[in-house]
């Protein structure tokens, strides 16, 4: 029911091109530059209170908020010459938080998360913006998973996405607040390899994503998708994670008892089991040595 709502709205505003038959679908893939070269994920907070029927994207509430932030927001990177489109993926509690992707093709150079984030936060919107809490990191791409790209925006309301958070023994060094930079990469592409290892036990799994780190000691906030259809509840993942973890299949040294994993109602779920064997004591030691080689 959304996509039939939205396809007319996007379609009269400019993102997406006019639908026709199966037959015009590789002339329109190949003359709207609808290869995407450059990814960001992009995280910003609205001053305003929430309702919890935003949490339905099919709501029609949700569709009107949705669609008149997507086109303000598309409006101040459009002097970009290499934008393609901003999509909203979910919206989140507190007070609103506005959960989306950043689209650029290769007809320029990609834009740095530095200036991504200024021109938002820059921008003349009829919403107010908590600018002191914005976030847009990179996404790493391959060929592969490029030429999908128009199917998954296209099918944006099937994917369930789960907010993650977690706390690693480790050492927050500056460099780690720039997702730019090579700790934060190497850091990022490290977690997302022990992440992926434990949640594609769940067959609708998709994919991980790393938003920030933060200091204190290492924070992580990360999104994790799945096929809405059949995908796990917060509280099967939460524990997924710390069972990994208690086994040491997780190679990072994570505080069990900061995991926390929200759904898309604001629901979170919490999973602290107690590791308190020299051995597990012994394994946390090992990872941490293991995350401080993988940062440097």
């Amino acid at each position: 029911m959304e996509w039939r709502i939205i396809v007319p709205v996007l379609c009269l505003i400019g993102f997406l091109p006019v639908p026709g038959n199966a037959a015009d679908n590789s002339t329109t893939n190949s003359t709207t530059n609808s290869t995407t070269a450059f990814e960001f994920n992009i995280v910003f907070h609205i001053n305003d209170t929430f309702n919890e029927t935003y949490s339905n994207m099919a709501d029609n509430n949700t569709i009107t908020l949705k669609n008149k932030i997507i086109t303000e927001v598309s409006q101040v990177y459009t002097p970009l010459k290499n934008f393609q489109r901003f999509d909203i993926l979910q919206f989140r509690n507190g007070s609103i938080v506005v959960d989306g992707k950043l689209y650029f093709n290769s007809s320029d150079s990609k834009p740095s998360v530095a200036n991504l984030t200024q021109i938002l936060n820059n921008g003349n919107f009829t919403f107010k913006l908590l600018t002191n809490l914005t976030s847009i990191t990179e996404v790493t791409t391959t060929a592969a998973n490029t030429s999908t790209t128009t199917q998954a925006v296209t099918t944006s309301a099937g994917i369930a996405v789960y907010n993650l958070t977690f706390k690693m023994t480790g050492n927050f060094t500056n460099d780690l607040s720039n997702m730019s930079s090579s700790a934060a990469t190497n850091l990022t592409n490290f977690v997302v390899g022990q992440l992926d290892g434990v949640f594609k036990n769940f067959k609708s799994y998709k994919r991980t994503f790393i938003r920030q780190f933060r200091n204190g000691s290492i924070i992580v906030d990360a999104g994790v998708e799945f096929d809405k259809v059949s995908s796990p509840s917060a509280t099967e993942l939460a524990k997924a994670l710390a069972d990994g973890v208690r086994n040491g299949v997780v190679k990072l040294p994570i505080d069990t008892q900061t995991i926390q994993v929200t759904d898309s109602t604001g629901f979170t779920a919490n999973k602290s089991p107690v590791l308190a064997s020299m051995l597990t004591a012994l394994w946390m030691t090992l990872a941490s040595l293991l995350l401080s080689a993988v940062m440097h």
